[in-house]
């Protein structure tokens, strides 16, 4: 009999893991197709909240340009590594007048959960175009540059052709897939813990 509640509880436990696996590699598959804008303030103070969306929005205006025409998220990674420079120069183009520097980079980095206007992106790694603004101690500014979804003439998350019908779910309704995300909250932390990645705030 021991053995037999003991037999159980290991195939309990080891159909919890599976199940948690499962649902965490469904939140992974979303996540490593987006590539996230990171813009930094050098502080928090009104002048430099503003100077941030300056170079927020030289730096989109900047990426939109280079990959107009990309058709997967490699495609664009290798173009904005490729240009990473001129991304830079356009960052700073905003920063003539203030004496700052913005500094450039594409990184793997743990990010919270972040909500919009119609999606709300899990919290989870991701890579991410992040432009530091002198010391980069101010609030920032979030957004998805690939798909497309942060800039004027953005497609809708329905329409980027990018999620497929589960994934559309996870990031439109949330509240139908608590369980998906509470295991990919795990694993997330797991990975980020095990792979020392940098964590952002995603204040905007």
């Amino acid at each position: 009999m021991k053995k037999l509640t003991i037999s159980i509880l290991i195939a309990l436990v080891l159909t919890f893991v599976i199940s948690s696996v499962s649902n965490a590699a469904d939140v992974c598959g979303l996540t490593d197709k987006l590539i996230r804008l990171h813009v930094i303030a050098n502080s928090d103070s009104e002048s430099d909240q503003n100077i941030k969306l300056a170079v927020r929005d030289e730096v989109l205006c900047k990426v939109s340009e280079l990959c107009s025409d990309v058709g997967s998220k490699d495609e664009a990674e290798k173009i904005i590594l490729s240009h990473i420079d001129e991304i830079e120069s356009a960052a700073n183009d905003a920063l003539k007048e203030t004496g700052y520097k913005a500094e450039c980079r594409y990184e793997t980095v743990d990010i919270d959960k972040r909500v919009y206007d119609d999606f709300t992106l899990p919290a989870g790694v991701y890579d991410a175009l992040c432009v530091r603004i002198g010391k980069a101690e101010g609030e920032n500014w979030w957004c998805v540059v690939y798909p497309s979804l942060c800039v004027s003439c953005a497609v809708s998350i329905d329409d980027c052709g990018v999620f497929s019908e589960d994934e559309l779910t996870i990031v439109k309704q949330p509240e139908k897939v608590k369980y998906k995300l509470y295991c990919f909250e795990l694993f997330r932390k797991l990975k980020s813990y095990l792979n020392d990645l940098p964590k952002l705030r995603t204040n905007k």
